[in-house]
Formats: C-alpha cells, structure tokens, sequence
C-alpha cells in the first residue's frame, strides 16, 4: 500500500494553511489586548518590552534587531503561505511569548499585573492547537521549542534511546533540516555510535538489516569521506551523486536506523512471549 502524500492528508482534512496563519498573525501582531489603567497592548508589543529576558537573543538588544539579524520577518498579507512559512512563525511568536509573562527590560512591568496574562497564554494554547491540527508535535531543548511532523516511529525510538540522543532523533524531521545535509549526517553519526556496540547483538536478530545500516554509515559520506579522491574511502558512485539523492539515501539511512532501534528493543519483548507460549504448550 502506497504512503498517502501529507499535502494529500492536509486537503482530506481541509486544513486552510492561509486561514490558520491569518488568525495566529491577528492574534500576535494586530488585535490590541486591554490592560489595566486604560492600557493596551499586542502580544507583539508585549514580548518586545520583555525581549532583554529572551535566552536566545545573543547580543541584539531589541526584538527588531534580531528580526534584522535572523531574518525573522512575517507579513500580515504574505504572497503565499505554506507548512513550513506557519510552522517558521508558531516557533517564532510561541518561544517570545513564553519568555513574555515575567517582567519588561526595567524590572518594574510585570505583564501579568498589568493584564496580559490570559491573552499571552490563550495565544500559547492558539499555536499548541494549531500545530496539533495540521499533524506535528512540540520538542523542547535547552528551553525552545520547535515543532516537528508526528512520526510514532521516531516517538518510539526517541524513547528507548540514550536521552542526550532523543532530541536528535525527532528533530531529524524539523523542516529546517531539509536540504542541510550537514546536519543530517551529523544526526546519523551520531546513531551510527550508538548502534555501534550493539552491532553484533543486532546482527544475530536481523543480519540484513545489519549490513545495509552498517553498509550505508561506512559508504555514504557518512562516517567517512567517499567523494574524495585522494582519501582512503572513496567511492565514485557516492562522488557523483546530486544533494538531493545523498539526502535521499540519508533519509532511507535514518529509516533504517529506527528499524535497527525498534529491533533491538523487541528482544527482551519476544523473549518473553516465547516463554509464555512454552508454558502455555507443557500445560
């Protein structure tokens, strides 16, 4: 059975990208919210008086100057609107908001005083709804967050794996990662060792499985440098290959890798059954 396309699963589900980023915009950067005192705000203009508490701001000093440094610039009325243009913009305003509900850059506005605490939070809870919607999830790392494709088989192997190696292995599915191989093989290298100890345990419980995974960390600009010429691992077919069909076969790789996971920790599981259905037989 072919995989349904997810632009397919978007229109059966009549998911209106355009609509849904025209709310969260409005929500964001139009609608002024009613404080206290006669005062009245955006959650734009709250998060830019809390913007010297953001944890990811660097050096920039002001909200527009890390819209100038990051390129961070959405539209009201943007030509077109697409997965990765709203799921670029959730991520944006949802982590400023987060860091927004403490006090301004003087230490004396505290938003929540002032009467901006239930839009900041319907707005967080707007995004949360959103990005379950259109069928992804959020991850958090070092306190961001990022919202990635469900993919159950990525869940369950983020799951049973070292827990400094789980965000890797969701994030492989962030939009960003699309076309950065760099950052793609980086997440491989990083699964390769760790299969890497339980590649003889893996081998006994599905040895073709083991080849082609081991086959490909060794011989796919993986591991080591096949494209060049004068190294010691070259191999022309993987020299001559296009960036999209290296990250074709990384992409496969990564598939493979899961698979390798999900086998190893079926183990114990098929132990168990195994005994069960001897006793249940000596009965």
């Amino acid at each position: 059975m072919s995989r349904i396309p997810f632009s397919q699963v978007l229109k059966n589900a009549r998911i209106d990208l355009r609509r849904e980023y025209d709310r969260l915009y409005a929500m964001f950067a139009v609608f002024k919210n009613p404080g206290i005192n006669g005062t009245s705000a955006t959650i734009k203009e709250c998060c830019e008086s809390c913007f010297i508490n953001m944890p990811f701001r660097g050096t920039c000093i002001t909200l527009d100057d890390f819209d100038d440094v990051y390129d961070r610039h959405f539209e009201k009325s943007p030509r077109s609107v697409d997965m990765d243009y709203l799921v670029d913009f959730c991520e944006y305003s949802y982590n400023l908001v987060q860091y927004s509900q403490g006090f301004s850059y003087d230490g004396a506005m505290q938003l929540v005083a002032y009467g901006y605490g239930q839009p900041l939070q319907f707005y967080m809870l707007q995004v949360m709804k959103v990005i379950e919607t259109i069928g992804y999830m959020p991850i958090n790392q070092d306190g961001i967050t990022i919202f990635v494709p469900k993919d159950q088989t990525a869940i369950s192997v983020s799951e049973i794996v070292d827990p400094s190696l789980s965000y890797r292995v969701i994030e492989y599915n962030h939009h960003s990662m699309k076309g950065d191989l760099e950052r793609k093989k980086a997440v491989l290298h990083k699964l390769a060792d760790a299969l890497e100890p339980q590649r003889p345990k893996l081998k006994g419980i599905n040895s073709k499985l083991e080849d082609a995974v081991f086959f490909l960390f060794n011989n796919a600009n993986i591991r080591h440098n096949n494209s060049d010429p004068n190294g010691g691992y070259y191999n022309s077919t993987i020299a001559a290959m296009q960036q999209d069909e290296l990250e074709k076969l990384y992409d496969d790789t990564y598939q493979l890798c899961l698979l390798a996971f999900l086998e190893l920790d079926n183990v114990e599981r098929k132990t168990k059954i195994q005994r069960l259905k001897e006793e249940i037989k000596g009965k």
